[in-house]
């Protein structure tokens, strides 16, 4: 059985797709605890702008790795033609 490019190359986009959702799942939930310790911060009546900041970094890194999964389910998309 011999094993074409475009089953290894659709392999690897399938790897690196995986990876990537990986890599949103995690962004996602470090945001859900970033948000409970801006929420615990101004409970106590503590400063959140760096925690705020570092939220506002959180957000940008998930949208540059949801566009990063989008450009790869659109180069599987095309290798399955």
């Amino acid at each position: 059985m011999t094993i074409t490019y475009n089953e290894i190359a659709g392999m690897a986009i399938q790897e690196d797709i995986e990876r990537v959702e990986q890599h949103i799942r995690e962004i996602e939930q470090r945001i859900e605890r970033q948000r409970a310790v801006i929420t615990q911060a101004e409970e106590n009546g503590l400063p959140t702008d760096g925690p705020s900041n570092f939220l506002w970094f959180l957000k940008e890194t998930l949208s540059l790795s949801r566009d990063h999964l989008a450009r790869l389910l659109a180069d599987e998309f095309r290798a399955g033609d």
